[in-house]
């Protein structure tokens, strides 16, 4: 009886309150967002077993991807041209653009048929043996989801809210659930939707903190506050330039060759070979899948954790080039889909092939390589480091994970490399020619 007096007024005095509301409205977003991310996983998990691969289908495998292909990049070029890639772009442009008064104009890129059409293209593209992952993706629909979410709250309650925060909280709760890394969530959002207030000195505070720890270490040890838990092999500082340098630099090569690559190909995106092109992609990423095995499609996540245990096999020596080239493929078609998965595996390849040439420990050298890879590829550092350790959980290996991802930071800034997902999303700001207006005023 109590509380069926007291609530209707709790009720009216949350109502009244400006910031109880506004709080409901963004834990309701987040609530549904994480919901939908999961949802989502599912939907491309079933994708991946029901994919028409040459293992599943044998010789109808180069007929189903190339149509797939083909299928997958025409729906989003007619029906949601923002729906394509991994959707982190539309997430940094509109973190960075979007406001009050220019909403309605932006509303596309994160719209809940621009989200329809991804989750439909980036199904019809994994089933149809497409190199991608869902992480990248899985940000672009929690954006999408947060966004509606407090829209449908404006709408009926009058709940104001900023729409650059809530572009910035859907993204960095779409990382956080694609990965199950909260941690990674805070850093994605300050390092990459936040990059203008913290990039200039994300390289000095980063090596500042590697710095005094090894200091710490050299002068007492190896030293743990709660004692010492059981962790993997480390490796010599030596080892772990020599892993970071080569997946990082492979990571560094991997980002500028497919925002170039696709710069360039754009030149195809016109008359009959708009249709031409996603088929032969579709094609050639069916050959190389018969040729180097249908384990270079999908996430790669699976050959990541093999590797993590120490399953080193004959066919990692190449493994990396051919994902990289069957994710290149998949990228360049116009397709929707996530490149953190495929980054990861192939940093794995190639600390794993390193490990197994020179004798050092598998799993610590693909760990190492695989935040390297990363870290090369999105010029992420933190985020990279943060993704890798959480999803770990091993202590001692943190201050390698952050030189690993700080390596191919620097090495980027020395040789004039601008992020790619930076670089991905300034593309929409010529479709948008009043944004400059604004920028200049």
């Amino acid at each position: 009886m109590f509380m069926q007096k007291i609530n209707p007024t709790l009720f009216k005095k949350i109502l009244r309150h400006p910031y109880a509301l506004s709080m409901i409205a963004h834990l309701t977003a987040a609530t549904v967002t994480g919901a939908a991310c999961i949802l989502f996983s599912y939907l491309f998990e079933w994708g991946l077993r029901h994919r028409g691969d040459p293992s599943h289908i044998g010789g109808w495998a180069f007929f189903v991807m190339p149509l797939g292909f083909l299928l997958s990049a025409e729906l989003i070029r007619r029906s949601a041209p923002f729906a394509s890639g991994t959707g982190i772009p539309q997430a940094i442009f509109g973190a960075e653009y979007m406001t009050r008064q220019n909403e309605a104009r932006l509303f596309p890129l994160v719209s809940p048929w621009t989200m329809t059409i991804k989750i439909v293209s980036l199904l019809i593209a994994v089933m149809a043996g497409a190199s991608t992952g869902r992480e990248g993706p899985t940000v672009h629909v929690a954006v999408c989801t947060f966004f509606f979410v407090l829209i449908i709250f404006r709408r009926l309650l009058r709940v104001d809210f900023d729409p650059r925060s809530a572009i910035i909280a859907g993204a960095a709760a779409g990382l956080a659930a694609a990965f199950n890394t909260p941690l990674a969530g805070v850093t994605f959002a300050v390092e990459e939707l936040c990059e203008n207030y913290f990039a200039p000195i994300k390289d000095i505070v980063l090596m500042s903190i590697i710095v005094a720890a090894v200091t710490a270490q050299i002068l007492t040890g190896e030293y743990g506050y709660f004692g010492h838990l059981s962790e993997p092999v480390l490796l010599s500082m030596g080892g772990i330039l020599t892993v970071s340098l080569a997946s990082g630099g492979m990571g560094l090569f991997f980002g500028w060759i497919l925002y170039q690559g696709g710069g360039y190909l754009r030149r195809f995106d016109r008359g009959h070979m708009r249709y031409g092109f996603p088929l032969l992609m579709g094609l050639s990423v069916g050959l190389l899948a018969a040729w180097a095995g249908v384990r270079t499609l999908g996430p790669g996540n699976m050959v990541a954790k093999q590797l993590l245990n120490g399953g080193f096999e004959p066919w990692v020596d190449g493994f990396a080039f051919a994902k990289m080239a069957t994710t290149l493929m998949t990228y360049w078609a116009g397709l929707s889909g996530g490149i953190f998965a495929p980054c990861l595996s192939m940093g794995a390849a190639m600390g794993a092939n390193i490990a197994h040439a020179i004798g050092w420990p598998m799993a610590t050298c693909a760990l190492i390589g695989m935040a390297a890879f990363l870290s090369g590829t999105i010029q992420a550092p933190m985020t990279s480091f943060v993704i890798l350790y959480e999803m770990s959980g091993h202590h001692t290996m943190l201050l390698p994970l952050m030189l690993a991802s700080l390596i191919p930071f620097i090495l980027a800034r020395l040789l004039g490399i601008q992020p790619l997902y930076r670089l991905l999303a300034s593309a929409y700001l010529p479709l948008f020619p009043e944004l400059k207006n604004d920028q200049a005023n």
